[in-house]
C-alpha cells in the first residue's frame, strides 16, 4: 500500500513537472516571435499600431526575421524603463542621456543606434537663439536669469551638455550636490525643462516649478512633463519662438521645424542663430564650428536580462522592418505570394504604405515618434558593445560631471565590525544612487577615539546618544547637526526604568541591592537621567559626583558597558559594574555592539535572560522587542505585558503608560560634525544634503536580500549606527548646533549632578554670571 503511495506521488509529480516544462518552452517560444515596443503619447501609440499592422500585412515579406509586434503606452520614458526592466514591455528608443539613466538604474542596454545621413552616428549639441537677441550676453556667465527653452531634464543635448558647460564656464554654482535642477533652478529665469518635478529630478521634494514657468501643458498631468508641448527638441524651438531667449537643441531641429509650413508658417531658419562657446554667433548651418559637444545618437534598448539570441531577433526584425519602411512610396503594390496555392497565381495587392521615420503630419503635431524623424537607419551593435558606457563613450564624463560635488568625500566613524559591516553596506547602497559626497568607513576603538578622530580630521561625522553629544562639544568641540525622531513626532524619547510584573519588589524608590542594566556608562537614559534622578533625590550617596562609586555602593550587580574603560572611568573600576554583562574576551563589558548587553536592546536582554531586576531604557525599547518582533531566542517568549514601568513615585504602569510614567525626556541621537576652529559650512551642507538624500531612498525599517535599510539593523545586533526606532532624521536648526542648546538645561544639569568635573567649565561659567548678577542687584539697590 505505501509502495502504491509513493509510485502514485512521484508518477504525479512527474507529469506536473512535465506540464511546467511544456508551458515555459511555450512561453519562450511565444516570446521569441513577439516584441513590445513601448510608447509615451497617444501619437506614438498610433504610429506603433500602424507599424505592427504594416508588419502583419508583410508578414511572409519579413522571412525569417518576422517577429509580431505589440505597442504598450506609457506616461513617459522613466515609465518605458520601468516596463522593460519589469519585462512589460520589450524595446523602446532612448536618448543618449536617456540610455544612461536606463542603464545605471533599470539594467538596460543599447541594441541600436539610429543612422543620420552620410552615415552619421553622432549629432551636434546647440545653443539656438533669435537672430538680433541677447546683445547683452557676451560670454556664457551673461546668460545668468535668461529664459531657457530644455528638450528635457536628462536628455544629453537638451540638458546635460548646457549644464555641464555652465558650471564649467558660465558660472553657475552647485547648490546641491545630489540634485543638479536646483543649479539651474538659481541660475536661470523663468524657463521650461519638462520633468524637472518628477520624482527622479525631484526625489526629496523639494524643487521650485521654476523651471516650469515657460512650460504650457493645460491638461492636468500633462503641464512639465512629457505631454507639455514643450518637450522634445521640437517643443524646446516652439518655446524659443514663443516665449524663451535660448534654446538646447540639436543641429538638425531649426532645419526640420521651418522646412515645413505646418508647425510654423512665417518662420525661417535665418530668424536664428547658433550661439557658441565663446559668446559670438554663427548662421544656424555653422553648427560644426559652432557646438557646444557631440552625441551619440539616440539608441534602441532592451533589457540585459534578454538572451543574446533573443537580442539579435530584436536586430534582426528592426533591420528588416528599416529596409522595408525606411522610404516607401504611398500606394505602390506589394506581390502577395500563395505557396500553398497549386494555381501559383501570385495577384498584386494595393496597400496603404508606413514609413519608420515620418510622423507629423500624419501622426499629429508631434515630430521624431518612435524614432528620430532625420534617421535613415538602424545600426546593430554587436554584444560586446551593448552596455551603456560602451554606448556612450567620452559623453559618460559629461553626465556624471553634472553630478560634481565640491566636497569630495565624508568619513563615518563607527566603534565596532558589525557597525563596520553596515556602514561598508551603507556606502556601497549610497554609491548605487550616484548620491555625493562619497561615503567612508572608519573604525574607532570607542566613541571618544571617533571624537578625537573627528577632531584632527581623520573622520567627518559620528552619530552619538545624547551623553556622548555632550562630551564631544564640550571636550572636542563637535556640533550636532542633524537628529534622529522616534514615535512621538520630534527629536527625543522619554527615559524610563523597566521590571517585570512578576517582580512586585523593585520599585523606582528603593533600588538598594538590586541587580540593574544599563545601555551604557554616560549614556542619556541610561545612564545620566537615572542616576541624577536617583542622586538629587537622596536615595543614592553621591561621594562628590562620583557616579560609577555611587551606583557601585548602591546597586550590587549590573552591567553598565564602558564601566571598567579608563576612557570613561579615571577613576577606580569597580568590577561589579560589569558583573551582569555577557560580552566574551575583549568583548566584556566594551562600551559599542560587540557586548551582547550594550545599547537599549543589550539593557533590555540583560533584564530579560541576564538576571537583571531593573533596566534603564527608551520608552520604545520593549515594544521593539516584544511579541514576535524579535526572532532571537532570548526574546521569543517576550511579551509586552510581561513587563512595566517604575514611576518616580513609587508606582507602576503599563509599558504603553511611558508619558505619565517616566524618568524625563532626552534628546534624540545625532550625527556630530567639526565646530569651532574647524567648523566649515560648505562641509556641513553638503554632509546634511546626503544624510538627507540617503534617507529618502534608505530610510526604512525593514530589508531584504536586494536592499539596504538605514533604521535596520541585521539580528542579532541593533541600533547600528542609527537607532532601529528612528522614523526619521531632521536637520538642527543652526541656532541650536550646540551640545548646551541642542541637550537643553535639564539634562545639561542630570549631567554635573552625574560627574560635576564633565561640566566644570560650565558651573564656573555659571558661578561668575550669579556672581555678577547679584553684584549688579546689590548696586542697583
Amino acid at each position: 500500500m505505501r509502495f502504491k503511495f509513493v509510485f502514485l506521488t512521484f508518477l504525479v509529480l512527474y507529469l506536473f513537472s512535465g506540464l511546467i516544462r511544456n508551458c515555459e518552452g511555450q512561453h519562450n517560444v511565444e516570446d521569441s516571435n513577439r516584441i513590445v515596443w513601448c510608447t509615451i503619447n497617444p501619437e506614438e501609440q498610433r504610429k506603433c499600431l500602424n507599424f505592427a499592422q504594416a508588419v502583419e500585412r508583410d508578414w511572409n515579406l519579413f522571412g525569417s526575421a518576422a517577429m509580431r509586434l505589440e505597442c504598450k503606452q506609457g506616461f513617459n520614458k522613466e515609465d518605458c524603463m520601468t516596463y522593460l526592466d519589469e519585462e512589460k514591455a520589450h524595446v523602446t528608443s532612448l536618448d543618449a542621456g536617456e540610455v544612461f539613466v536606463a542603464g545605471r538604474y533599470h539594467s538596460l542596454i543599447p541594441i541600436m543606434h539610429e543612422v543620420y545621413s552620410g552615415n552619421q552616428k553622432t549629432y551636434y549639441a546647440v545653443a539656438v537663439i533669435k537672430k538680433g537677441t541677447l546683445a547683452d550676453v557676451r560670454t556664457l556667465q551673461d546668460l545668468r536669469g535668461k529664459k531657457a527653452c530644455f528638450a528635457g531634464v536628462g536628455t544629453l543635448a537638451g540638458w546635460v551638455i548646457p549644464i555641464y558647460m555652465l558650471m564649467q564656464r558660465g558660472g553657475m554654482d552647485v547648490i546641491d550636490c545630489n540634485n543638479h535642477v536646483k543649479s539651474a533652478i538659481k541660475y536661470f529665469g523663468p524657463s521650461c525643462a519638462v520633468n524637472s518635478l518628477i520624482d527622479k529630478y525631484n526625489p526629496i521634494g523639494d524643487n521650485s516649478d521654476k523651471l516650469c514657468k515657460l512650460c504650457i501643458g493645460k491638461i492636468p498631468g500633462d503641464w512639465c512633463s512629457s505631454a507639455d508641448p514643450y518637450f522634445g527638441f521640437e517643443g524646446a524651438f516652439r518655446c524659443l519662438v514663443e516665449a524663451g531667449e535660448i534654446a538646447f537643441l540639436k543641429h538638425t531641429t531649426v532645419e526640420e521645424m521651418t522646412s515645413n509650413q505646418f508647425d510654423f508658417s512665417g518662420v525661417s531658419k535665418s530668424d536664428f542663430e547658433l550661439l557658441c562657446q565663446d559668446g559670438s554667433r554663427r548662421p544656424v548651418d555653422e553648427y560644426q564650428s559652432c557646438y557646444w559637444d557631440v552625441v551619440p545618437t539616440h539608441a534602441v534598448v532592451t533589457t540585459s536580462a534578454k538572451s543574446p539570441e533573443l537580442r539579435r531577433n530584436y536586430q534582426r526584425f528592426l533591420k528588416k522592418a528599416v529596409d522595408m519602411y525606411a522610404t516607401p512610396t504611398v500606394n505602390q503594390t506589394r506581390t502577395q505570394n500563395f505557396p500553398n496555392d497549386s494555381f501559383n497565381i501570385q495577384p498584386l495587392v494595393p496597400y496603404e504604405s508606413y514609413n519608420l521615420f515620418e510622423s507629423a503630419p500624419r501622426y499629429g503635431l508631434h515630430h521624431n515618434l518612435l524614432l528620430q524623424d532625420v534617421a535613415v537607419a538602424l545600426s546593430p551593435l554587436s554584444e560586446s558593445q551593448q552596455t551603456y558606457t560602451g554606448y556612450l563613450g567620452n559623453s559618460l564624463n559629461t553626465i556624471l560631471g553634472v553630478r560634481h560635488c565640491p566636497v569630495n568625500k565624508m568619513t563615518l566613524c563607527v566603534t565596532s565590525d558589525p557597525e563596520l559591516e553596515k556602514c561598508i553596506k551603507m556606502r556601497t547602497a549610497l554609491k548605487a544612487q550616484l548620491l555625493k559626497p562619497e561615503m567612508v568607513c572608519h573604525k574607532g576603538h570607542s566613541q571618544i577615539n571617533c571624537m578625537q578622530a573627528i577632531s584632527n580630521g581623520i573622520a567627518d561625522v559620528a552619530v552619538f546618544d545624547a551623553g556622548d553629544v555632550y562630551t564631544a562639544g564640550l571636550k572636542y568641540d563637535l556640533i550636532p547637526f542633524i537628529s534622529e525622531v522616534y514615535n512621538l513626532g520630534e527629536p527625543e524619547y522619554y527615559a524610563v526604568a523597566v521590571a517585570k510584573e512578576e517582580d512586585p519588589d523593585t520599585e523606582l524608590t528603593y533600588l538598594k541591592g538590586k541587580y540593574t542594566c544599563h545601555t551604557g556608562i554616560n549614556t542619556g537614559a541610561g545612564w545620566i537621567v537615572p542616576l541624577a534622578f536617583l542622586i538629587s533625590n537622596g536615595w543614592i550617596r553621591s561621594y562628590g559626583c562620583n557616579s560609577i562609586r555611587a551606583a557601585a555602593e548602591y546597586f550590587t550587580k549590573s552591567c553598565v558597558p564602558g564601566a571598567l574603560s579608563s576612557e570613561y572611568n579615571t577613576g577606580v573600576p569597580y568590577d561589579n559594574m560589569c558583573d551582569l554583562c555577557h560580552g566574551t574576551s575583549y568583548r566584556y563589558c566594551r562600551r559599542d555592539a560587540s557586548e551582547d548587553y550594550f545599547g537599549y536592546t543589550g539593557a533590555f536582554r540583560c533584564l530579560v535572560e541576564g538576571g537583571g531586576q531593573v533596566a534603564f531604557l527608551k520608552h520604545t525599547t520593549v515594544m521593539e522587542n516584544t511579541d514576535g518582533k524579535r526572532k532571537e531566542w532570548w526574546a521569543r517568549n517576550a511579551l509586552t505585558e510581561d513587563y512595566e514601568l517604575l514611576c518616580p513615585d513609587g508606582t507602576r504602569a503599563l509599558m504603553q503608560e511611558y508619558e505619565k510614567c517616566n524618568l524625563g525626556k532626552v534628546k534624540a541621537n545625532a550625527v556630530v560634525a567639526r565646530g569651532g576652529n574647524g567648523y566649515n559650512e560648505t562641509e556641513l551642507n553638503a554632509f546634511i544634503n546626503l544624510f538627507i538624500y540617503a534617507q529618502q531612498f534608505y530610510g526604512r525599517r525593514d530589508q531584504d536580500d536586494f536592499s539596504f535599510g538605514m533604521f535596520y539593523s541585521p539580528p542579532p545586533f541593533s541600533d547600528l549606527i542609527f537607532q532601529d526606532a528612528a522614523q526619521q532624521l531632521q536637520v538642527i536648526d543652526s541656532s541650536y548646533r550646540s551640545y548646551g542648546r541642542y541637550l537643553g538645561k535639564d539634562f545639561l544639569r542630570a549631567r554635573r549632578v552625574v560627574d560635576c568635573h564633565a561640566g566644570a567649565t560650565i558651573v564656573k561659567l555659571s558661578v561668575v554670571w550669579i556672581c555678577i548678577s547679584t553684584g549688579l542687584s546689590i548696586l542697583m539697590i
